[in-house]
């Protein structure tokens, strides 16, 4: 195959990228006004509009520098043009939180789109225009980005950012001038403004300016100190860009301090063990699980075995190019990959990296006449199957929300006034003035004790995340507090999140939640199951069961939400 004419290869980005916008900005509005549904969504939210009224409320609120503020401060940014083109929004009318949450994934949804074309833009470069447009191709079409382009959080200003540091990355490479320089100290800069993880790219910066021209050839120390020197402007520039546009880190650092240590590194490297890594308890080898479930549900099999196949043929390719861009996803596995908890959104800034490799693979072969024959087959197959299943991925989007399908239920189906019992989680179905009347400001968290005299029903909270996860409790203190709980429900919502968190979690400190569990499901307790809501990814009439998938993969946006009805007598 012949390399594709510049003109013809911008028409293909274009058409590419086209696909790649339709399925990322489709249905944005999912789940909205319910800003629970996505608690990582929830806190960058939050963390937004509480910039807007000071950067001291912002520091001193929970959790705030747990993520880069880049993304909150483009919001903000977003939200003032609207308000000055349009009307002041006012986040307790739930139609103005959803067109809050509207302009939030929109952010997300345009920067993952753009993240096509500049993952063309790495491909060309590296290995000419054909690898580009089928790069391009590739992540267009790749599930796990476009499911989180759907989030507002701070994922998809990473990734993009991250490749246009890569970007400069291969231009200092190629050029090792000042301008390259400082253009790449800038993107750095930006990068770990959107998200702290980004510091991994210091490593392949480091590769580019080593193997870039103008490196001494003396053995004379004055000359080789300039060039280090000059090689240090990309960390100054990127730190002083870093510490300009967040000036909080360092006027609130005991916070920004705090945060990091209580919410990041000590969670992620095993140092405490907070509930909501619980999925991972049992977890025994966390770096294979990244091939075998994180890439595998986040790319499809096809372009996972592919694109794996894609990062050897560059590292045979052996030009500056090459290694620098296998740098990339190299230097972010070596750090990501040491976390005992790899959530699937880890992931994302693996997304590029592997569509490039696989693009570069497909149009190599591709233009060697004893490969082409198998490289069509194999490139068709690989495109295929990923856009199948993307298309699939969009039924999540398309049918209702599984927690708004389970509240129309209970509205339906459960008398007013009844008493439910419900976990603290936010896949609660949202009832009462939770769905009628939301409230931005408002926490519904079903904590124990609960009480919301708004509700249409009276919810009994059954505190599974601080009461129950207690290491300090005896076992017959649990079982009492559930037996008491129980004696008040008539009706028992709930939705997966605890029943497969618990499952992971050792019987020797949690037997009493695991039991309860199997004693519920398997009919042992006054409570029946009458229905269940969940939506799977489908396409044609067939569904793609991602139950195996890390929990995350399918909790944010399409959880199994469970509900019971008693069959005994209450014990009230």
């Amino acid at each position: 195959m012949s390399e594709l004419p510049r003109r013809r290869a911008l028409l293909w980005l274009c058409v590419v990228t086209a696909i790649g916008g339709a399925l990322r900005f489709y249905q944005l509005d999912w789940g909205a006004p319910y800003y629970h549904f996505h608690i990582d969504e929830h806190f960058v939210f939050t963390g937004a509009d509480n910039l807007r009224v000071s950067m001291e409320q912002a520091a001193n609120a929970p959790k705030f520098f747990m993520y880069s503020p880049l993304p909150m401060y483009l919001l903000n940014g977003l939200r003032a043009i609207y308000e000055v083109l349009g009307h002041r929004l006012d986040l307790t009318n739930p139609q103005d939180e959803i067109t809050y949450m509207v302009l939030g994934r929109a952010i997300s949804a345009a920067f993952a789109t753009a993240t096509i074309p500049l993952v063309y833009a790495i491909a060309a470069r590296v290995a000419g225009r054909s690898a580009g447009v089928l790069s391009a191709a590739f992540l267009a079409v790749t599930v796990l980005s476009l499911r989180d382009a759907h989030f507002f959080t701070v994922d998809a200003t990473l990734v993009f950012f991250c490749c246009l540091t890569w970007l400069a990355a291969l231009r200092v490479a190629e050029r090792g001038d000042l301008a390259s320089i400082v253009g790449a100290g800038v993107a750095f800069g930006l990068a770990v403004l959107s998200k702290y993880s980004a510091a991994f790219l210091g490593a392949p910066l480091a590769l580019a300016y080593l193997v870039a021209p103008g490196r001494p050839t003396t053995l004379a120390v004055a000359p080789w100190l300039r060039w280090g020197a000059r090689g240090a402007l990309i960390l100054i520039v990127a730190a002083v860009v870093f510490l300009i546009v967040d000036p909080m880190v360092w006027l609130y650092y005991a916070r920004f301090r705090q945060d990091v240590r209580e919410q990041i590194t000590e969670p992620l490297l095993g140092l405490s063990k907070p509930q909501w890594l619980g999925s991972f308890a049992d977890l025994q080898h966390p770096r294979a699980y990244w091939f075998m479930n994180l890439l595998w549900w986040g790319l499809g099999p096809a372009l996972e075995v592919w694109a794996l196949a894609g990062l050897v043929w560059l590292c045979l390719r052996r030009t500056r190019l090459a290694w620098v861009s296998v740098a990339v996803p190299v230097a972010y596995f070596a750090t990501a990959g040491n976390s005992v908890a790899p959530f699937i959104r880890y992931a994302l800034p693996l997304m590029p990296a592997m569509a490039v490799a696989g693009g570069i693979l497909s149009a190599d072969l591709l233009r060697r006449p004893r490969t082409r024959a198998a490289a069509v087959i194999a490139t068709t197959i690989v495109l295929a199957s990923t856009s199948l299943y993307a298309a699939a991925y969009m039924n999540i989007f398309r049918k209702p929300d599984s927690r708004v399908a389970a509240a129309d239920y209970m509205r339906a189906h459960i008398p007013a006034g009844a008493a439910v019992l419900v976990e603290p989680t936010h896949n609660l179905p949202p009832t009462g003035a939770y769905r009628d009347q939301t409230d931005f400001y408002r926490d519904y968290m079903p904590w124990d004790p609960f009480t919301d005299e708004l509700r249409e029903f009276r919810l009994i909270g059954m505190d599974s995340y601080r009461y129950l996860y207690s290491r300090e409790l005896s076992d017959a203190d649990k079982q009492r507090y559930i037996n008491s709980r129980l004696a008040l429900a008539d009706w028992i919502v709930i939705d997966d999140y605890y029943l497969q968190t618990y499952r992971h979690l050792p019987a020797t400190e949690h037997g009493v939640m695991k039991q309860f569990y199997r004693d519920l499901f398997n009919g042992q307790l006054p409570f029946r199951l009458e229905q269940s809501f969940k939506t799977y990814p489908s396409l044609f009439g067939v569904e793609i069961n991602d139950d195996r998938a890390e929990m995350t993969f399918r909790h944010f946006d399409h959880p199994r939400i469970f509900v019971f009805r008693r069959t005994g007598a209450a014990g009230r």
